[in-house]
């Protein structure tokens, strides 16, 4: 594998977060995210993001394929 290959895969490793509300619409206004719940029957728990709300957790998978794809998107 490539030193570019290795750049891509890191890039589609999805992330694994607990997100309240506000910080969760922070993610899905982005649009270059896909966010699944990742189990429905869970209790809230402490936000990983802002560390202040409570919220679930979601599996965050970027829809880009390749690195400057999401390079394009903040532009």
């Amino acid at each position: 594998m490539n030193y570019l290959s290795e750049k891509n895969s890191v890039l589609n490793r999805p992330m694994y977060l607990c997100l309240c509300p506000v910080c969760l619409g922070q993610f899905l206004d982005t649009g270059i995210y896909k966010i699944v719940r990742e189990n429905h029957g869970q209790a809230k728990e402490r936000c990983d993001f802002c560390n202040y709300r409570n919220g679930y957790d979601f599996i965050i998978y970027s829809k880009a394929e390749k690195k400057d794809e999401v390079a394009d998107e903040w532009q």
